[in-house]
């Protein structure tokens, strides 16, 4: 049987566990390197969201810019429509008072009329009646 000496089990303990730390050590360089490749997946994906979100955010502001423009030509018209009905208001009120006037002007003038149309002749000479 071989003689086992001391430095010879502490170097194969030493080379074992070398060994064990080269085999944890390229597992580490493996994850490390998942880990970089998920990083700069992750950075694209941040990047691909970040742009959906800036043009978000520019179509929503497009978006509140015409409905602004919207509200300013609704607002206008609505005020048309108000302007044409006020302009219609008054010329049916006027209507109404020229009607008024011309019925009003009807009844003082009628019985004047009436008079003139139905008076008794009279000659033209004036005969004394007996």
């Amino acid at each position: 049987m071989p003689e086992k000496d001391p430095d010879n089990i502490k170097l194969a303990v030493l080379e074992e566990k070398l060994g064990n730390m080269v085999e944890v050590l390229s597992r580490l360089d493996a994850t490390i390197e998942k880990l970089s490749d998920l990083s700069v997946s992750v950075s694209r994906m941040l990047a691909v969201h970040e742009e959906k979100l800036d043009f978000t955010r520019e179509s929503l502001a497009e978006n509140a810019k015409d409905i602004e423009d919207l509200g300013d030509k609704l607002e206008n018209r609505v005020e048309d429509a108000i302007t044409r009905i006020n302009t219609i208001e008054r010329k049916v009120w006027m209507g109404m008072g020229g009607i008024s006037l011309f019925f009003v002007t009807l009844m003082i003038i009628s019985p004047i009329v009436t008079e003139l149309v139905f008076v008794e002749e009279r000659p033209a000479i004036i005969v004394p009646r007996n």
